[in-house]
């Protein structure tokens, strides 16, 4: 499709900008296989958000019913600045967890998945899967004349609300164009030919 977008989005603050190791290998040239070092459960993690002066290092835990929840957070200043009362309240401790989890799920950021969007990376407690495929079902009923939202909405089993919002979405991540949907689908032809 011609209206897909390769770039990534800029970044607003709060958003999850690089996840990295807070610690350093203890056991450097020592991995072998396909992902080299991979992390523990229990790794703490090291993650920089946009427009933040500081780097947040964290320890998550996993569970069932909760999903991910800090076990540990300390704040590092960047040279020159300080931690102060904004800087404390300026994240979502939800959006550190889930990143810190994925990351380690995901072997250190070295594994993507089909359904990946830019909010895997940037607010991953926001990820939408179906954002991309309401996208593909959209131009798909563009392409063959059919009215976009019922058939979207029937495909994904959700309202024409919901798909209202997946779309926008789609639209914000560059999958879905800006031009308006049709309010209804086009005539369909009539036959010309006379008996």
């Amino acid at each position: 499709m011609d209206n897909m977008s390769t770039t990534r989005p800029q970044l607003k603050r709060g958003d999850v900008e690089s996840v990295d190791y807070a610690d350093p290998d203890p056991k450097p040239g020592s991995h072998s296989g396909p992902f080299g070092r991979t992390p523990r459960p229990d790794e703490r993690v090291a993650i920089r958000l946009a427009g933040h002066p500081v780097t947040y290092v964290v320890r998550v835990t996993t569970s069932r019913g909760s999903g991910p929840a800090l076990t540990e957070l300390t704040l590092t200043a960047d040279d020159g600045a300080v931690v102060g009362y904004d800087e404390v309240r300026a994240f979502s401790v939800r959006r550190l967890a889930v990143t810190a989890a994925q990351w380690i799920e995901r072997c250190g950021g070295q594994i993507g998945y089909v359904d990946d969007t830019a909010e895997v990376q940037t607010q991953p407690e926001n990820h939408d899967p179906r954002v991309y495929r309401a996208a593909q079902i959209a131009e798909r009923a563009l392409a063959l004349g059919q009215p976009v939202r019922p058939t979207v909405a029937a495909e994904l089993h959700v309202s024409t609300k919901t798909v209202d919002r997946l779309l926008k979405r789609a639209r914000s991540e560059g999958w879905f164009d800006d031009e308006p949907l049709p309010k209804r689908p086009p005539p369909r032809p009539s036959d010309t030919t006379t008996t």
